[in-house]
């Protein structure tokens, strides 16, 4: 990675206000990402990668609020920006792949229409130049008879087109990070490994940072050169890619590991037990200690600091690590 990050979050917390009561979705969330780097968030449904990403875009819900923290982009602290500031920047320096793409499109807008607009949004060009620029990046991302294309609607499209079609608007600007949450989900394998290879490609030829969100740890393997493992809101790991799978240190990313279906294994899959815990209770200790095999007292009294585990790269959170 370069000595200088394009994006940097520290110690992010994030909190939503319901009426039951006060919902702890992020708890000190740190990592970084340089140009042309590729870094992934992983772990569970609910373990706060999703909340992460849209507090770093400042497109958190009502209830949502960031408590702490700071998201800093090229220099530039995020979380004291206002609205007007920031969407000088989404779309524009930062851009934002959804896990669904056919809700995430508008339904009564063209393909066209909807990428040519977010052309106009951030640059002073004609309607005719911003079609222009649309087919040629549908054209980059795939998309056959890309100019024929730009009338049709999203429900025109199939699941794997529609999710080029976010790529081509996110990436349409030439951001500097693009955040990618779940973008293959509900894909079949070979849909999944076409797309997964475009955003490679093109993020790769525009120097663009990616942040990969995803609970598939062999997407990770292929995609990332570093890996943060979240629970409960916690980064309990956080290493290079090919250290995490060679020596993990951590009780619950040996469990995610031993979840994977592998070509040849024998034996049947390895299933954390439990479930994990209800975010609206403050939490105290490690919050993956009641389903956690080497538990100690100290875990259940509390969170471990995330500290090197074996060099400055490896970082772990728990009080009572993996031997490597």
């Amino acid at each position: 990675m370069n000595a200088e990050p394009v994006l940097s979050v520290r110690e992010l917390v994030v909190r939503f206000a319901t009426d039951a009561g006060t919902v702890h979705a992020v708890n000190g969330v740190t990592f970084d990402v340089g140009a042309g780097d590729a870094i992934g968030l992983v772990g569970e449904s609910g373990s706060g990668k999703t909340v992460t990403s849209l507090a770093v875009m400042r497109l958190l819900p009502k209830a949502g609020r960031i408590v702490s923290g700071e998201v800093v982009f090229r220099g530039k602290e995020l979380t004291t920006l206002s609205e007007h500031e920031m969407r000088g920047l989404r779309g524009k320096e930062i851009s934002m792949v959804l896990q669904d793409p056919l809700s995430s499109l508008n339904p009564v807008l063209t393909i066209g229409e909807q990428i040519a607009e977010a052309i106009r949004a951030h640059e002073d060009v004609g309607r005719r130049a911003a079609r222009e620029r649309a087919a040629e990046l549908l054209g980059s991302v795939g998309i056959p008879g890309a100019g024929d294309q730009l009338e049709r609607f999203p429900h025109q499209f199939s699941g794997g087109m529609r999710q080029r079609v976010m790529i081509a608007t996110a990436l349409v600007l030439h951001p500097k990070v693009l955040i990618a949450d779940e973008p293959t989900t509900a894909l079949d394998v070979t849909v999944q490994a076409q797309v997964l290879e475009l955003l490679h490609e093109l993020t790769k030829e525009l120097g663009t940072a990616i942040v990969l969100i995803s609970h598939d740890l062999g997407i990770m393997a292929r995609m990332t050169r570093r890996i943060t493992v979240m629970y409960a809101g916690f980064v309990m790991e956080s290493a290079p890619t090919v250290e995490l799978f060679a020596r993990p240190r951590h009780p619950y990313t040996v469990g995610l590991l031993g979840s994977i279906p592998r070509a040849g294994a024998d034996g049947e899959l390895r299933p954390i037990e439990g479930a994990p815990p209800d975010l609206e209770r403050a939490p105290v200790g490690c919050p993956f200690e009641p389903r956690c095999a080497r538990r100690i007292a100290a875990c259940r009294e509390t969170m471990p600091p995330l500290v090197p585990a074996a060099d400055a790269s490896h970082l772990v959170a728990c009080h009572n690590p993996v031997p490597s």
